[in-house]
C-alpha cells in the first residue's frame, strides 16, 4: 500500500502537479510499483567490494544502489591517489541513477546546481549533470537492473571526495565520500 501512495507522490514532485483522479489508472500504477525488486528481496554484503591490482595501481569497486532506499550500499571507499579506478555501480533500484564525483566540499553546490537544471528542457538529456567545474567524473543515468562501468583517475590531490546521484530530488539522501589517499 505505501508503494501505491508514493507513486503519484513522486510524480508530483517530479512534473509539479497532481493527476486527475479520472487520468489514473490505479490498478497499473500498482503495478507499476509492484513489478520493481523490492527491498525484501536485498541482501547486503557482507565484504565491501573493493579489489586492488598493485602491478597496474588501479583499484575495482563495486558500488550498489539499494532497491527502494534511495542509497547507497557504500557510505565511503578509499582509494589511492592517481590509481586507475574501476567503479562498478549496479543499479538494483526500480528507478534510474547517476553518480557524479565531485571536487571536495562541493556536494551542496552541485547538488543547487542539479536542483536549477529542472527548469532546462534538456536536463534529461543532459542526464541531470550540472555542467560546472566541481564536477569531476560522471555517468550517465542508468537504468534498473542495469550494472554500468565508470572508468577513471583518481585525483592526485588527497581529499574527501562527494558521490552523488543528481536525479531530480535524489542528491540529499544519495550521497558518499570517496576518499584519496597518498
Amino acid at each position: 500500500m505505501i508503494k501505491a501512495t508514493l507513486f503519484p507522490m513522486i510524480a508530483m514532485m517530479l512534473f509539479g502537479h497532481w493527476f486527475d483522479p479520472e487520468e489514473v489508472n490505479v490498478s497499473g500504477a500498482i503495478a507499476l510499483c509492484e513489478a520493481t525488486p523490492g527491498i525484501e528481496n536485498y541482501q547486503a554484503r557482507n565484504t565491501i567490494g573493493i579489489q586492488r591490482n598493485e602491478e597496474e595501481r588501479a583499484t575495482t569497486i563495486l558500488l550498489e544502489i539499494v532497491p527502494e532506499m534511495m542509497k547507497f550500499d557504500q557510505e565511503t571507499f578509499t582509494v589511492k591517489a592517481g590509481d586507475k579506478i574501476i567503479l562498478e555501480i549496479d543499479n538494483l533500484d526500480g528507478m534510474q541513477h547517476n553518480l557524479l564525483i565531485t571536487k571536495p566540499g562541493m556536494l551542496d553546490k552541485v547538488g543547487a546546481a542539479a536542483d536549477a537544471m529542472l527548469r532546462d528542457p534538456k536536463a534529461s538529456e543532459k542526464f541531470y549533470v550540472p555542467e560546472i567545474p566541481e564536477v569531476l567524473f560522471a555517468t550517465k543515468m542508468i537504468g534498473p537492473q542495469e550494472l554500468y562501468t565508470l572508468t577513471f583517475t583518481a585525483p592526485a590531490e588527497p581529499g574527501d571526495y562527494p558521490f552523488v546521484c543528481t536525479f531530480p530530488g535524489h542528491w540529499r539522501m544519495m550521497n558518499g565520500i570517496m576518499v584519496v589517499e597518498e
